[in-house]
């Protein structure tokens, strides 16, 4: 029985291990079927930069102008593969072993180390490409920018920075385009003085952000002081200094803006009351047209409220006029009389008053305006040339042009018979004339 069994279990042993041979082959085929071969592509993998001390130990600084992600072909088992991720993966570039294009290799290496024996990486570019400068340094004042308006009333008063110089550093191509390094401020709505801490930005010509991190400042912020102070709208007077050229004078004076918004401290800008702006015309003999700045005439602690600092200010300049006026007897008054002297005054044909000015100043000027007056007081008998006073015309001058005699003579003794003065007739007719003469010097007197 037991050889029976014996020859049982060796019969057809060819075909016994013949099956289980295919029942391997079969497992074998089945498992490759299920988890076959595959590739995938990742993009955009990171690239770390190793050793980049190396370039700045002298002197330099580097940019990576291409390089920064790396792409690859992934090929393995797609059990493994269909699970990888951006994140599986680790690149580095050693900026140490840069070659003479300033180029350098990129590694990519899977970070499970376990699975690095089933996965084959391909790259798509494994090359970072580099851009080595000098390193530079360059100071620049900041500006502090102010946008918006405070409250109503209230006006921007003076304002400061702390720093106001920063050192910036990096490389040049980057250092170079730099123009300003701004500290910009927002009041809008502020009603009082406040400080602040203000970040800094730095900019190229076109007022574009240059925020590169290769780029070094020796302050990232400043300190900013800012003063809000009370304003109202405060007159505008134009004052001249200097003489036109001569024969010339000034003829009007015309500006704008006639107000300006000015701001001061609290409590004392109520004492202000006229802007004072002062243009020269000295030896002027055209219009005097410019432009000038208001602040300029500003008293200490005052500010301008408003964006426009300017006046703009018209000193119409014309050539003088001449005019002759000529006085009589009756033109002249008799100042300080005596009841006791008779006066006879003598106003050659060749006498004159001269006036110089502007037509219109000079135009309307007559003899009576002139207040013309003689002082006789205490004058003596005999001939004497007074001084010729008068009331000088606004914004003309008045010349002189000759010299007015006057004689003084002692009153005559009149006759007390029959009221008559002594002598013939003719005689009492010259008499007569001669008071006449006399009483009319002295009512022009009074």
């Amino acid at each position: 029985m037991k050889e029976k069994a014996r020859k049982s279990l060796f019969d057809h042993m060819g075909l016994k291990i013949l099956s289980i041979i295919l029942a391997v082959f079969f497992w074998v085929l089945i498992m490759n079927l299920d988890d076959f071969s595959t590739t995938k592509t990742i993009r955009d993998i990171p690239v770390t930069e190793l050793n980049g001390d190396a370039i700045e130990d002298l002197g330099k600084v580097y940019s990576v102008t291409s390089g920064k992600t790396v792409d690859i072909i992934v090929k393995g088992p797609r059990s493994i593969v269909d699970q990888l991720t951006v994140s599986d993966f680790e690149a580095e570039a050693d900026l140490s072993e840069l070659s003479i294009t300033n180029s350098v290799q990129i590694n990519v290496s899977l970070k499970d180390s376990k699975n690095s024996g089933s996965i084959e990486i391909n790259y798509v570019n494994n090359t970072m490409n580099l851009t080595i400068e000098d390193i530079i340094t360059k100071e620049l004042p900041v500006k502090a920018v102010i946008t918006g308006e405070p409250a109503e009333g209230f006006a921007l008063g003076q304002y400061k920075v702390t720093p106001n110089i920063v050192t910036l550093s990096g490389p040049q191509s980057q250092i170079e385009r730099i123009t300003e390094v701004r500290a910009p401020m927002d009041i809008s709505g502020i009603y009082t003085t406040f400080a602040k801490t203000i970040p800094l930005v730095a900019m190229d010509a076109y007022g574009e952000s240059m925020t590169d991190k290769s780029i070094e400042m020796s302050s990232e912020s400043v300190e900013a002081a800012v003063e809000i102070c009370p304003a109202k709208m405060i007159p505008i007077k134009i004052t001249t200094t200097g003489a036109p050229a001569g024969g010339y004078s000034i003829s009007s004076i015309s500006f704008n803006p006639q107000v300006v918004a000015v701001a001061g401290p609290e409590g004392k800008i109520d004492s202000l009351h006229a802007v004072y702006v002062n243009v020269s015309v000295d030896e002027a003999s055209e219009n005097v047209e410019k432009n000038v700045n208001i602040a300029e005439f500003l008293q200490e602690g005052y500010y301008l409220a408003e964006q426009d600092q300017e006046v703009a200010v018209n000193i119409l300049i014309e050539k003088e006029q001449t005019s002759d006026l000529t006085i009589k007897k009756d033109d002249v008054a008799l100042i300080g009389v005596s009841e006791d002297l008779k006066y006879e005054l003598q106003i050659p044909a060749s006498f004159k008053i001269r006036l110089t000015g502007l037509q219109k100043d000079i135009q309307n000027v007559t003899t009576e305006s002139l207040q013309l007056k003689l002082d006789v007081t205490d004058l003596e008998v005999g001939e004497h040339e007074p001084k010729l006073t008068y009331a000088v015309p606004k914004n003309a001058t008045v010349t002189v042009i000759g010299t007015i005699k006057l004689e003084v003579k002692e009153k005559e003794e009149q006759a007390t018979a029959e009221g008559q003065p002594p002598g013939s007739t003719e005689q009492g007719q010259t008499e007569e004339g001669a008071t006449q003469s006399t009483t009319e010097a002295t009512e022009a007197g009074h």
